[in-house]
């Protein structure tokens, strides 16, 4: 049976920093998002498919081409997940992480990708 209830939004939370992710991961929550967490490419690809992550935020703790690598991957399977690359001068802070996932989330709802948002 189909519900009309939206998905519930998961953010990808990936970065190789384990404090970081911790605390993303508490912003993201408190904010009210759900999210999931990985420190490898391979991680971060896996998550994001299985999940259907609504964005995924990709830290520049990877090289240049791990990045590639997973927003390449990130779009061959979830085509509708955003995927939102962060420079360190936006890793630690609070406003520029959430702008920056309601920015990805609002540009979802234009598309009508099917997220809800939050």
């Amino acid at each position: 049976m189909k519900t009309s209830e939206p998905l519930a939004l998961i953010i990808l939370n990936a970065s190789r920093d384990a404090f970081l992710r911790q605390k993303r991961a508490k912003t993201l929550h408190a904010a009210g998002y759900y999210t999931t967490s990985a420190e490898t490419p391979e991680e971060a690809i896996t998550l994001a498919s299985q999940m259907k992550c609504a964005v995924a935020i990709v830290c520049d703790s990877f090289t240049i081409m791990e990045r590639r690598l997973i927003h390449t991957r990130i779009q061959e399977a979830v085509p509708q997940t955003t995927v939102i690359f962060l420079a360190s001068s936006g890793d630690y802070s609070a406003q520029i992480l959430l702008s920056a996932v309601r920015a990805a989330l609002e540009s979802q709802s234009t598309l009508n990708l099917g997220y809800g948002i939050v």
